[in-house]
């Protein structure tokens, strides 16, 4: 199973989150918002990052774009309600910036869990999604 940092300000979607994917076999790290996850990448070295995109103190946007840059290979999962706009913006912007697959919220878990797999199966077989 993945080693997953998961990145989201509201706590009731992490708490649910976690226990989705950590029942799902995964181990799971979590941080509260972009610092934080910065933070957590210099101890940690995690499969795959699943991120919040509008978060406080450094968005999920800024986030990519940075991890991106220090990790390439890291397989990162948008995940946006929008916040006042609509969610679409956001997750193709995200996906422009380097993220694998991205997810409008409520996540639909199903999916959520078979993105995964399907990114360990091509992280192991050295292949891209299309």
């Amino acid at each position: 199973m993945a080693k997953i940092l998961l990145v989201e300000d509201d706590d009731l979607v992490r708490d649910m989150l976690i226990q989705v994917l950590q029942r799902s076999g995964h181990e799971v790290d979590s941080a509260t918002n972009g610092e934080e996850a910065t933070e957590n990448l210099k101890k940690i070295k995690p499969d795959i990052m699943i991120t919040d995109l509008i978060m406080p103190k450094k968005s999920g946007i800024t986030l990519i774009s940075e991890v991106k840059n220090k990790h390439p290979n890291m397989e990162i999962i948008s995940i946006s309600g929008g916040g006042r706009l609509d969610p679409t913006g956001y997750l193709d912007l995200s996906e422009s910036l380097g993220a694998t697959v991205s997810f409008e919220k409520p996540v639909d878990k199903s999916a959520l869990l078979m993105a995964i797999d399907l990114l360990l199966h091509s992280k192991k077989e050295d292949v891209k999604l299309p």
